[in-house]
């Protein structure tokens, strides 16, 4: 398997949205490429030739929920980029609120079981040459390189790997408040980083 994107088209849209009601609705290993060209309203044909498989239909729906939620992060990041504890507390609380609200989003996170409907299509996360977890510490570091280039590099490297790590933990065993969970990871993030505590 490759993390190469490809193109957004409608049909293919649609056709990813399909997948993902009926993988909620029966699961990853239920799902036929045909169910979901019915539920899409396309031809069998023209699923296949947009996918080739249900595995690259599954990897598909994978990383277009990845990737949709590393735009998210970014935005929450650069929006409080001035403020490191902020902006790492508003982060993981939108990673909270996404996952909570995505069970798709929360299994490609997790790559773990999160309920028997889920489960199988962690197989399809665990199976990428480059997991979402490590794909993510990269582009997260990248992106803080760039637009915080006073923040010691190892340093931030580590915060961003403790957070995302710490983060994925409280999706698979909650404790306490989302609020209160984001504020302690927040805290973490800036005694690594050696920065003033607010």
């Amino acid at each position: 398997m490759t993390g190469t994107t490809m193109p957004r088209t409608p049909a293919r849209e649609k056709l990813l949205d399909a997948a993902g009601r009926l993988i909620l609705g029966s699961g990853w290993q239920r799902l036929r490429v045909s169910h979901v060209a019915v539920e899409a309203g396309v031809s069998r044909q023209s699923a296949y030739n947009e996918f080739g498989s249900k595995e690259a239909l599954g990897e598909a729906l994978v990383m277009r929920e990845f990737e949709r939620h590393l735009d998210g992060l970014t935005e929450q990041l650069l929006d409080r980029r001035e403020d490191v504890g902020l902006a790492v507390e508003e982060a993981v609380l939108y990673t909270f609120r996404s996952a909570s609200a995505n069970p798709v989003l929360k299994a490609v996170l997790t790559s773990a079981r999160t309920g028997l409907v889920m489960g199988e299509l962690a197989e399809v996360v665990r199976n990428r040459e480059v997991p979402p977890l490590p794909q993510a510490i990269t582009a997260v570091t990248a992106l803080v390189a760039r637009h915080r280039p006073d923040l010691d590099p190892f340093s931030v490297r580590l915060a961003i790997d403790m957070v995302l790590r710490v983060t994925v933990s409280y999706l698979v065993t909650p404790e306490g408040s989302h609020e209160d969970a984001a504020a302690r990871i927040a805290l973490m993030a800036t005694r690594v980083l050696g920065l003033p505590v607010r």
